[in-house]
């Protein structure tokens, strides 16, 4: 994807292109994990079982990936604020339907129209974040703009539960729909004038025949699989070693979060070169991550340290996959971000299958020992990935 751009931009619009595509990225996040912390009382306010109201999640997911691979072309070929805030603006929608809903087939469809939006608005947030950052600065601006994936953990979550039980659920997506259109607006106007340069669509199956693009996808996949295989027995993990309540995983996550973030307000200062030694040495103290969780489940505070330190190593792995993605991707940014993302959403589903039957037998230290050989697999991919 080539980016075409009138004149020059001044530091405030690239000061609001930021804000605007972190929070597109935020909004992905929250609409994805807003959902965990208040199933019952959506599931007791539409009268059904928690079960059904969690397939909404699924219809989220399968939509995502199917509307990643039909339509993230987009933002090679048209004007990427149009774009990015088309779909902003229908996720918002989305979500208002999803406040409304008055059963849960209602909501599994409103959260399958928001998968469709997430399908563009995620992929075409990264390549659009990438291809408008200052020659040299691409790993920094993403890094900035990765971040909201950390706020969405540590702020819209808590602050969902906080609403859900003095308002109500409903209120929750209200407001989401609300900054859902005002971060449409700001895309709109911050990427004014900002638009890809490729006429001709290029279809997945002739992306993925890029050099070097299909192999970093396969890494891209055991790394996700890896990640939200581990993810989602962390809480569980944590309470059962440390005997904890609900609130008290809460801080782990938030310990997750921070390190996520931190890193990632970091990498906004120091901007790093993204070479094939840095993705090794990054993947290499991830899967060491992964193994020190079998030592560090002895002593609280050395599991936060632990959860800290993985969430500050986890973004420095998605940003240097995702920035050499976008280095081999060309003029195809968007249908590559586009099949990173459909990747992505695949691990979603793939992780907890893969690790339910790990986790039943010897519980989170043998998950998180699967999710590091599963990180070495990666590694051993991305050797030829030059």
């Amino acid at each position: 994807m080539t980016y075409c751009k009138n004149g020059t931009i001044s530091n405030g619009i690239r000061a609001i292109q930021v804000i605007a595509l972190l929070a597109g990225v935020l909004l992905v996040g929250s609409n994805a994990f807003v959902l965990t912390p208040i199933l019952s009382e959506v599931a007791q306010g539409l009268a059904t079982e928690p079960y059904r109201i969690a397939w909404s999640i699924s219809a989220f997911g399968a939509a995502t990936a199917i509307s990643a691979l039909t339509l993230s072309g987009l933002i090679d070929r048209a004007p990427a604020g149009w774009v990015l805030g088309s779909a902003a603006l229908l996720l918002g929608l989305a979500q208002a339907s999803s406040g409304s809903s008055q059963n849960w087939i209602w909501l599994c469809l409103s959260q399958a129209v928001a998968g469709m939006a997430v399908g563009v608005l995620l992929p075409g947030a990264y390549a659009t974040t990438v291809a408008t950052a200052p020659k040299g600065r691409e790993a920094s601006r993403l890094g900035i703009v990765l971040t909201g994936w950390a706020l969405s953990l540590v702020l819209t979550v808590p602050l969902a539960a906080f609403i859900a039980e003095r308002i109500g659920w409903r209120m929750v997506y209200a407001l989401l729909a609300g900054l859902s259109v005002l971060t449409a607006l700001g895309l709109v106007a911050g990427l004014h004038g900002v638009r890809g340069g490729v006429v001709l669509r290029t279809p997945p199956w002739r992306a993925l025949r890029l050099p070097g693009v299909a192999r970093l996808l396969l890494v891209m996949f055991t790394y996700m699989t890896a990640f939200y295989g581990s993810f989602a027995f962390f809480g569980e993990g944590m309470r059962q070693a440390f005997s904890l309540s609900a609130e008290g995983v809460g801080t782990f996550v938030v310990a997750y979060g921070l390190g996520f973030g931190l890193v990632g307000i970091g990498l906004g200062i120091v901007a790093p070169k993204i070479t094939h030694r840095y993705i090794l040495l990054v993947l290499f103290g991830i899967a060491i991550s992964y193994a020190y969780w079998h030592f560090a489940l002895g002593v609280r505070l050395v599991a936060l340290t632990a959860a800290l330190i993985w969430g500050a190593l986890n973004q420095l792995g998605l940003n240097a996959l995702v920035v050499s993605l976008n280095q081999y991707a060309a003029e195809a940014r968007g249908t590559v971000m586009g099949l990173n993302t459909a990747v992505t959403y695949s691990a979603v589903f793939a992780g907890p299958l893969v690790m339910s039957p790990t986790y039943a037998v010897a519980g989170f230290t043998s998950v998180s020992a699967l999710a590091a050989v599963l990180i070495v697999i990666g590694v051993l991919l991305s050797l030829k990935a030059e």
